[in-house]
């Protein structure tokens, strides 16, 4: 009797156990079925029309793989129109565009708008050269605080191409070195020995009809290449560059004194005599240009004669240089050298996070991992342009399936973005007032017919007193 009561107490326990969890079965599927799907993060990013976006479009991809529910979208713009795209939406307080991308110049007229990426990002003082943070990343607010605002992704420097072939050539050399008493290969250590080298092999022994091709178009070109002359004079005059030889003051940078006057604004260094001696300078390099000087070299035309071996070499952009830097053009007859005295200037681009953006932390970590070395290595592969992270370029240089010559342009491009500290200013009103301000007087000059101390002088002299104005 016992027996069979505790059989039946046992089935019927077994019973409601099944039906219970029956029940919370049904429970769980009708909890997941509707239950609401994860919420997708998207990340807008706009940019200019750039071929390192191949690149960027990869890692939102791989990133997008690795992060479910993360959908990142690049929109790319004319370089004529995105800044103003941008700056449209942010003076609106817009969301939409999560992260966005501004230049060395430009970069204060975003100051504004953008999230202090400091504690958000985290910034490798060893692997990211400091230069290339100072012409762009940074904004010092009045009160001497110093803003982190833009992560640079590439090396862009403007530094000397040349034609190594030429430059090593024994017979040249030797020939060279007596009359001269140095090697024709750079370094150099002066824009006079640059001088030497293009007179020697352009008049003296017609080797080739260009010397180092030098921009001096008006447009913008100039307010380049000003710089990248002038910053040996200015590092060798600490009349001008006082305690800061190297880069000058922030976003000030080398055409204004290394120090502040006394209304805590630094005056102009560039119409005393190392201005004036770097105009004449640039006067006289530009006549191993294709003539008439200043109207046929620009951006788009500079590398030509060195990439048709009619030229010594170009002063530009390594941006200006992707036909030459490409993979598949790289050859043992290019080199990449810095500038006379072991310098460089930056052209380097940046991301920053937009402040109104919801999705801050995640666009902060999208802008970690593009520069993390395993992915930052990727922008040469992808776009033929070069890293910023000194860990990627050292993936770069051991990749045996590179040339040799490419893997010294990559070290060599690298190597100048470490020392790019000659830059113009980076003022939000740069681009609208001190560039056309400096262009304009200084065009007429080297596109005048003397050479003259008192005209450079004058020239620049015109362009000083209009930038101490527009600063105040």
């Amino acid at each position: 009797m016992y027996t069979k009561k505790r059989a039946i107490g046992t089935t019927a326990i077994v019973a409601i156990v099944i039906i219970l969890i029956i029940v919370a079965g049904v429970g769980v599927y009708f909890y997941y079925t509707s239950a609401p799907a994860p919420k997708t993060v998207k990340l807008n990013v706009i940019t200019f029309t750039d071929p390192s976006n191949a690149w960027l479009k990869a890692a939102a991809a791989s990133f997008d793989a690795s992060h479910p529910g993360v959908n990142i979208s690049v929109t790319a713009q004319g370089f004529s129109s995105y800044t103003t795209t941008e700056l449209t939406s942010l003076k609106a307080a817009s969301p939409t565009y999560n992260i966005i991308t501004f230049t060395s110049t430009s970069a204060l007229g975003f100051a504004n708008y953008v999230t202090n990426l400091q504690g958000k990002v985290a910034l490798n003082s060893s692997d990211i050269p400091a230069a290339q943070l100072n012409f762009g990343g940074y904004y010092q607010l009045p009160n001497g605080t110093k803003e982190f605002i833009g992560m640079p992704y590439d090396s862009s420097t403007f530094s000397i191409f040349y034609n190594k072939t030429l430059l090593s050539n024994p017979t040249l050399n030797a020939a060279f070195q007596k009359e001269y008493g140095y090697s024709l290969s750079p370094p150099w250590s002066s824009w006079q020995a640059v001088l030497n080298v293009d007179n020697f092999l352009v008049h003296q022994t017609h080797t080739v009809p260009y010397g180092i091709i030098v921009d001096g178009s008006e447009g913008h070109d100039i307010i380049d290449t000003y710089p990248a002359i002038f910053g040996y004079y200015y590092m060798n005059d600490h009349t001008i560059s006082g305690n800061n030889p190297q880069g000058g003051l922030l976003n000030y940078n080398i055409m204004f004194n290394g120090f502040a006057g006394s209304k805590g604004i630094p005056a102009p260094s560039f119409n005393g005599t190392a201005g004036v001696q770097a105009l004449q300078m640039m006067y006289n390099l530009m006549q191993y240009d294709p003539q008439p000087a200043g109207t046929t070299v620009n951006y788009g035309t500079v590398f030509a004669p060195l990439q048709a071996g009619e030229a010594v070499g170009s002063l530009m952009f390594t941006a200006d240089a992707s036909t030459l830097l490409s993979s598949k053009n790289i050859s043992s007859s290019i080199g990449v050298t810095t500038l006379p005295g072991g310098y460089a200037e930056t052209g380097t681009d940046f991301y920053a996070i937009n402040k109104y953006s919801a999705n801050q932390n995640i666009a902060a970590e999208f802008i970690q991992y593009l520069v993390s070395p395993t992915i930052n290595s990727q922008i040469y592969s992808y776009s033929g342009e070069f890293p910023i992270s000194k860990a990627a370029t050292a993936i770069l240089t051991s990749d045996s399936t590179l040339s040799q010559p490419v893997r010294s342009v990559i070290q060599s491009v690298f190597d100048t973005a470490s020392v790019g500290w000659a830059n113009p200013p980076n003022l939000p009103i740069t681009s609208s007032t001190l560039i056309p301000a400096f262009n304009t007087p200084v065009y007429s000059f080297l596109t005048g017919n003397t050479n003259s101390t008192s005209a450079a002088q004058q020239a620049l002299n015109s362009a000083a007193q209009s930038w101490v104005t527009a600063v105040g």
